[in-house]
């Protein structure tokens, strides 16, 4: 299959998908709540007024039933004047998730008489036990209606049995000053004639709870109990108390016997007594191997009706999966070098037109736009061109030359992170990189930016080089959700799958190297420190820096010096707890510049107070990058506690200062500094 044709079928069945899964949110959202139904409908029954002559009707098994219950049965029930209320045994529903509960809750709109749902077990499956109870109520309950009354017993396990009993027993003295007593529930305390029955489970199994029903029922008398009893239609004596399986009002008959039927009971309550008549629903064929095939296709109907729209979600998931897996499978990997591309070998003499792709740059102060600021300048002091591809923020600022700006499609300043997204979808972006003949593309983020210039750079046939200068994995406190699957999973995933995809990697350190190793990445790999710009150190006189000196050091303390955003994966509280230790253990009097700034300025000062380290800890915040070389020889120590480095480069800053380091031993930082 041709591989465009593949990704355009790949991208029609993720919008299918998104399409499908906003209708479902959508249905979930758009149809009215409803709560507590039952209790509802017992209050619509007492406004019916009392009669001594009425019929209600009993159906179970309904199952979201549509060509049955919702089309046949309703329908019958509201052109009967006699019945006046219905009840359900349980299994009213498929499975207790909500959207069966919902398409329930359609069907029973329909009916023009107050209905009230008994639990069952599929009521409960798939946690629908909460489901239940937040739309209809109590799992067991009961209610009186002029000289009868009515018992809902919950046999699923739900209740516990003991305190059930109790219920039970007090229901059933209560119902001894009515005429006629009906008890209602899933499962049955008798066992049906197993050889009518397509699923032996309507049967209490609990011995004790099934003895202590058919005794209760017996002592009071009980005027009529109503099961599920399956498919089945059967009455059966028990201690003179009759029995109905009132299964049948949906669902699948398989049993070729003669109560085996689509049916729901109908109950006639008048001074004379109660009789208890099946209603069939006849099929439209009368053969009974038609009939069965009729059945089946009802079911499956049924099912597919419900649970259409799931349907069509696995369906298309499942193809989702299958082409995306056509797609990896066929797709020719080569983890070798390409040997064939024209441009691969480029004469080291000739001065380079470089493209630079960046998710951020000055005047956002960061290692990365350092790093990419000093690189551009030491190519272009040789000779070479550097054209940077970087976002365009807000407010005014000083623009560099070749420095090309992306307008923006989202920028956010939050308390953890300045969010700047550039629109890599312009068309200028294409336009501004055509008016150079570029040799190398380098990008420094392996997504968004970086992923912009890896495009064009196979486009048109480029070289492109990915500088790996962030843990990704130490941001992921940032995100809202999946912090830990971003933080073990895809962190390095997206690392290893971008590298994959370029010709060379430059990484800062050895332990960078290893780390693309380690997730896999065996493209050609290069260790390149940021350089250090030596010239604005020797361009500091002693007057700034004794000025530096007497400002934060005016006793002679040990001055101690830390540049490092504060944020939270730069591990700076550990830093304040260390140096309020050195307070408490030492009579060393020190003073710690801390320079930067960032979202966890105001914590960091908390912590600050918390240790009264008010008089030694100063924030002293951002500093021009042009005057920090002062810092440096000013101080007699640095300190660093980051563990998300890959090079750490204010360690080499501090170095060239004259600065002796002191950090925690981390990726990075381990490179750079002896241990003695």
């Amino acid at each position: 299959m041709n591989r465009n044709l593949l990704k355009t079928l790949i991208y029609i069945n993720v919008l299918i998908l998104i399409l499908i899964s906003s209708y479902k949110i959508y249905l979930f959202y758009h149809e009215s709540d409803f709560q507590d139904c039952n209790y509802e409908n017992m209050k619509m029954i007492e406004r019916i007024g009392e009669k001594s002559l009425f019929s209600f009707a009993v159906v179970g098994s309904v199952n979201n039933s549509i060509d049955i219950f919702q089309n046949k049965i309703i329908d019958e029930i509201n052109s009967n004047n006699d019945i006046i209320f219905a009840f359900s045994t349980g299994n009213a529903v498929l499975d207790g998730a909500e959207d069966k509960y919902r398409m329930l809750n359609n069907s029973l709109k329909r009916l023009q008489v107050p209905v009230l749902i008994g639990i069952g077990d599929n009521e409960i499956s798939d946690g629908g036990d909460r489901r239940f109870y937040k739309h209809f109520g109590p799992y067991y309950y009961s209610f009186a209606y002029g000289d009868n009354y009515f018992i809902f017993i919950d046999t699923t396990g739900m209740t516990p049995i003991e305190s059930q009993k109790d219920w039970i027993s007090n229901e059933l003295n209560n119902a001894d000053r009515y005429s006629h007593k009906f008890v209602f529930m899933n499962d049955a305390p008798i066992e049906l004639t197993k050889k009518n029955l397509v699923f032996n489970n309507y049967y209490i199994e609990d011995k004790d709870f099934r003895t202590f029903l058919l005794d209760e029922f017996s002592i009071h008398e009980v005027t009529g109990v109503f099961t599920n009893g399956s498919m089945i239609y059967e009455k059966k004596i028990s201690k003179d108390v009759p029995y109905y399986s009132s299964g049948g009002a949906g669902g699948l008959l398989l049993k070729d016997t003669s109560n085996n039927f689509f049916h729901y009971l109908k109950v006639e309550v008048s001074p004379d007594g109660v009789t208890v008549e099946p209603i069939e629903v006849p099929l439209i064929s009368r053969h009974p191997i038609t009939q069965k095939m009729e059945s089946i296709w009802i079911f499956i109907h049924s099912i597919f009706y419900v649970q259409f729209v799931n349907i069509l979600l696995a369906i298309f998931s499942i193809l989702f999966l299958l082409l995306f897996l056509h797609r990896k499978a066929s797709k020719d990997v080569d983890y070798y070098k390409d040997f064939s591309v024209i441009n691969s070998n480029i004469d080291i003499k000739d001065k380079l037109s470089i493209a630079m792709f960046t998710n951020n740059y000055l005047p956002f102060v960061g290692g990365v736009p350092i790093s990419i600021k000093r690189l551009a300048y030491a190519l272009r002091k040789r000779g070479h061109k550097v054209v940077i591809f970087a976002p365009e923020y807000p407010g005014t600022y000083d623009y560099e030359d070749d420095v090309f700006r992306c307008k923006l499609l989202f920028y956010k300043k939050t308390s953890k992170f300045n969010y700047a997204i550039a629109n890599i979808y312009s068309p200028k972006i294409d336009k501004e990189f055509m008016k150079s003949r570029f040799d190398v593309v380098h990008v420094h983020h392996p997504f968004w930016m970086g992923g912009k210039g890896l495009n064009l750079g196979k486009q048109y046939n480029i070289p492109v080089v990915l500088t790996y200068h962030t843990r990704l994995e130490m941001y992921s406190d940032n995100l809202p959700i999946f912090k830990l699957v971003f933080k073990n999973i895809l962190s390095h995933r997206i690392i290893r799958n971008f590298a994959q995809k370029c010709d060379a990697i430059i990484s800062p350190t050895i332990s960078a190297k290893e780390y693309l190793e380690n997730v896999g990445v065996s493209r050609q790999k290069l260790i390149l420190p940021t350089g250090i710009d030596f010239e604005k150190y020797r361009a500091v006189d002693e007057i700034s820096i004794e000025t530096i000196k007497n400002q934060y050091a005016p006793k002679g303390e040990v001055l101690l010096c830390s540049v490092s955003r504060l944020s939270i994966e730069k591990n700076i509280n550990f830093l304040i707890r260390g140096l309020n230790f050195v307070k408490e253990h030492s009579t060393i009097k020190f003073k710690c510049m801390i320079i930067g700034d960032g979202p966890e300025r105001e914590n960091i000062q908390n912590l600050i107070d918390e240790h009264s380290l008010n008089n030694e800890v100063i924030l002293i915040g951002s500093v021009n990058q042009e005057e920090i070389s002062k810092y440096y020889l000013a101080s007699d120590l640095f300190v660093f506690s980051s563990l998300s480095e890959t090079q750490g480069m204010v360690l080499l800053e501090a170095m060239a200062g004259k600065c002796p380091v002191v950090c925690v031993r981390s990726s990075g930082t381990d490179d750079v500094i002896s241990v003695y």
